[in-house]
């Protein structure tokens, strides 16, 4: 038994490939911006800030409630 392998056939697999490939490699190159964002000093600076806002909340409100 064979399988018969059609013009149409091929035309599909590469026109698949065509999309799927760059649609990949899009999506490793925006992982890879993404998670090297993280060791940005100035996002690292803002988190930082962020948190000593949210402690700073937390003291207050435990101020308030005499806790």
């Amino acid at each position: 038994m064979t399988l018969a392998i059609t013009g149409n056939t091929w035309i599909e697999v590469i026109v698949t490939l065509s999309i799927v490939v760059p649609l990949s490699v899009l999506g490793v190159v925006v992982w890879f911006f993404l998670r090297s964002s993280r060791n940005d000093p100035d996002e690292q600076r803002w988190r930082r800030l962020e948190e000593q806002r949210r402690e700073a909340d937390r003291d207050e409100d435990a101020g308030e409630t005499g806790v």
